[in-house]
């Protein structure tokens, strides 16, 4: 069952965009076709290529010079880079970066919620919570480790580890369950030892960890993850606007949160 993807055309097409420049290896500075030809390639009408190119303009990932074209940013050169802000799966991030990502499962297990995981979730501590443990790789190289916790309650199916290899959302939406926002933070990290053991990568090796708890559209959380992206190579954009002193941040009690909070999955 294929996850729906609600957003607008212009957005999902930007995602495309995005994909062709990096698959292609755009390098920066270069003239990317013109609306016509993009229409073309993507099926889609030059009103909605001219608003997926207006969405790149605003995080800085192309330019425009009028009369002549747009080009690509220097500040998109880095080959896994990704704009945070968007909450999307690992498998939707690698499609729209132009990558292939193989699933490797470490671990799955059930086990009772800890105090600090039942009150991220929202359930009684030691209530059973599904642990999933998986690294991606590109070319055989482990680029992504995700730690996944998610109430065993949700699940309406038969719980085989070896369904669990490819997109988690796409498994949960067969339970009825969609993710509609995540609150996350952001930090340097290093991974457990027996994880780096189980990787085959050094201890000492850093990793930009994405921790944050996904709520559905009910706004009830059903999934806490730990996302680790290997620090060498992986580079994440956050878009930040200046608003006038003293004006009152819209939609979030501490004016940043919206702007960070809603990250990738």
């Amino acid at each position: 069952m294929a996850i729906r993807d609600r957003r607008s055309l212009a957005a999902q097409v930007r995602d495309d965009i995005a994909a062709m420049i990096v698959s292609e290896r755009y390098e920066p500075n270069r003239q990317v076709p013109t609306e016509g030809e993009l229409a073309q390639r993507f099926d889609v009408s030059r009103s909605t290529i001219r608003e997926a190119l207006k969405q790149l303009e605003q995080e800085h990932l192309i330019y425009c010079v009028h009369g002549v074209g747009r080009f690509v940013a220097p500040s998109s050169a880095s080959l896994l880079e990704q704009d945070i802000t968007q909450l999307t799966s690992v498998s939707e991030l690698a499609s729209s970066l132009g990558i292939t990502l193989e699933a490797r499962l470490l671990d799955f297990r059930t086990e009772p919620a800890s105090a600090e995981l039942a009150r991220d979730l929202g359930i009684v501590e030691g209530e059973p919570v599904c642990c999933l443990e998986r690294a991606r790789t590109a070319m055989g190289e482990p680029v992504i480790v995700s730690i996944d916790m998610f109430p065993r309650a949700l699940c309406t199916t038969e719980l085989r580890p070896e369904r669990f290899t490819g997109s988690l959302l796409e498994v949960m939406a067969e339970w009825g369950v969609e993710l509609a926002y995540a609150r996350t933070t952001v930090k340097a990290a290093t991974l457990e030892k027996r994880v780096a053991k189980a990787v085959g990568l050094p201890l000492s090796l850093p990793w930009i960890l994405l921790e944050q708890v996904n709520y559905n559209e009910r706004n009830q959380p059903v999934l806490a993850s730990r996302d680790y992206h290997r620090g060498d190579l992986f580079r994440f954009n956050v878009l930040r606007r200046r608003r006038r002193f003293g004006a009152p941040a819209s939609g979030s009690q501490t004016g940043k949160e919206d702007e960070l909070g809603h990250s990738r999955r």
